[in-house]
């Protein structure tokens, strides 16, 4: 009973969207009295449509395939170098193929040795090490008996050593 009350709605609007009414009529002879009174455009006159905005200026046509004369890096990683010299990475993705210029690594940056970050203060029968870290300077005292390896190899390398002498706290 429900399906056949729906469907009758539906149909009912179906008609009464189909049908021109009264209004509709109206404001159509209106639009003909006015242009008769204005003179019709010649047949065969172009009249100007309104333009679409072009983009501004599109930087590439999407890559669909890996150029001619690309060596193969890694399974899925080309490299091609074009006619201008410039480096140019391709990687098969599953969504497509993607592009990059190839920038050459940065080159590793060398390790700073421990001992340059290190001072050593003398203080007599001990040792005070100052060393800046990132999160700000630490600094301990051993005495010269408990000295580690690693701390005995600073106070005789002098390396980024700042001994004072009889310096005291």
């Amino acid at each position: 009973m429900k399906t056949i009350a729906l469907t009758l709605i539906a149909a009912a609007l179906g008609f009464a969207q189909s049908q021109p009414d009264a209004s509709a009529k109206s404001t159509a002879a209106k639009r003909t009295t006015q242009t008769a009174t204005q003179p019709a455009p010649a047949p065969n006159a172009k009249t100007p449509l309104p333009q679409k905005p072009k983009a501004a200026s599109k930087a590439e046509a999407p890559v669909t395939t890996i150029p001619q004369g690309a060596t193969q890096v890694e399974p899925n990683l080309y490299r091609f170098t074009d006619s201008n010299g410039k480096t140019w990475m391709y990687r098969q993705t599953p969504f497509g193929l993607s592009k990059w210029a190839d920038t050459p690594a940065a080159a590793p940056q060398q390790p700073v040795a421990q001992n340059d970050q290190v001072a050593v203060v003398d203080l007599g029968d001990s040792v005070r090490f100052e060393k800046k870290t990132p999160f700000g300077a630490t600094q301990w005292v051993r005495k010269k008996t408990d000295l580690t390896d690693d701390e005995k190899a600073i106070v005789a390398g002098g390396v980024g050593d700042k001994s004072k002498t009889s310096e005291k706290q």
